[in-house]
């Protein structure tokens, strides 16, 4: 996209990420103090992104034996991987798992054929990591400006985003097209949760999230908006930033009816601090107790994915 034309896409602010750096630590601490969502244009990641979609759909297509040579281990400390349908439940009390497929990578699975083929781990997937990495990078930055920290790269320092100390991951999301008979009352493809990180960037190839409106109470629809990058604040980074910065609520739903035979593609990019990172309230007020990011991760994964 060349020329911003939205104000909103649905219930979530658009960014253009072409404004200065003053105009844009104002916007995005709005957003992501009230809303805790942004959708963010002319970030160079959409166009990456969904070339990258387009080519992992393949993946998920092929049969079952050959997909579960790359299934995430059995481990509590392993965050990469295929997780078939039925692993992963995002929502811990909703009546079934999520209806889709997930293959995260991180730093570790680099160059491993092992851990992943070459159609999930390739130089356009490096290129958009990249590219979700500066964009990661920029938006902690601006974040530290508007909220007026000594040191406007303190949450940057803490994301060593190039070393395998940190378990960013890069993940593809596959919500297959729904058998209904396989359904269960109340299922989604994705529950109600927020993230564990910090930042999360999203590229969807379709409508479908909905997020929580702190106004309303309820479930709105966030919009789509091609050439647009969904940015959302992650409950780590809510409780550094002492609550202000927000981590809120989102889903997918099944479709309707006459939606039931399209999948759907997501790229996504969980920015998460370095495992040794120490996480404390930025304004020293103390509201959370110190801790060290890879144990409350840790909590939050065995939480959420059958190990």
């Amino acid at each position: 996209m060349s020329d911003l034309k939205y104000e909103r896409s649905g219930h979530v602010p658009v960014i253009d990420m072409n404004k200065s750096d003053e105009e844009l630590s104002v916007e995005f601490y709005e957003a992501l103090t009230t809303v805790g969502f942004a959708c963010i244009c002319n970030s160079g990641i959409w166009e990456l992104a969904q070339d990258y979609g387009r080519k992992t759909h393949s993946f998920f297509h092929l049969p079952l034996e050959e997909k579960k040579k790359y299934s995430k281990p059995n481990s509590y400390d392993c965050h990469y991987g295929w997780l078939a349908n039925g692993r992963v439940q995002l929502e811990e009390t909703a009546p079934a798992p999520d209806y889709k497929e997930v293959f995260h990578t991180n730093r570790i699975t680099e160059g491993d054929r092992t851990l992943a083929p070459p159609i999930i781990d390739s130089e356009e997937s490096r290129k958009l990591r990249a590219k979700f990495e500066e964009q990661a990078s920029r938006i902690l930055y601006l974040l530290g400006v508007a909220m007026k920290l000594k040191d406007p790269y303190q949450m940057v320092k803490a994301h060593s985003f190039t070393e395998k100390k940190n378990p960013s991951n890069q993940s593809v999301v596959w919500y297959p097209k729904v058998d209904k008979s396989l359904l269960v009352p109340g299922q989604l493809r994705c529950g109600e949760h927020s993230d564990f990180g910090s930042l999360t960037l999203l590229y969807s190839d379709a409508p479908g999230l909905q997020v929580m409106s702190r106004e309303l109470g309820e479930y709105v629809d966030a919009g789509f908006i091609e050439g647009g990058i969904y940015v959302n604040i992650g409950d780590m980074l809510q409780m550094w930033s002492g609550d202000v910065l927000i981590a809120n609520k989102h889903r997918v739903l099944i479709p309707e009816e006459q939606y039931l035979n399209q999948d759907r593609m997501s790229v996504i990019f969980f920015a998460q601090p370095d495992n040794d990172a120490v996480i404390e309230t930025l304004d020293g007020s103390g509201k959370y107790p110190p801790v060290i990011a890879d144990q409350w991760l840790t909590g939050r994964f065995l939480a959420t994915y059958d190990q």
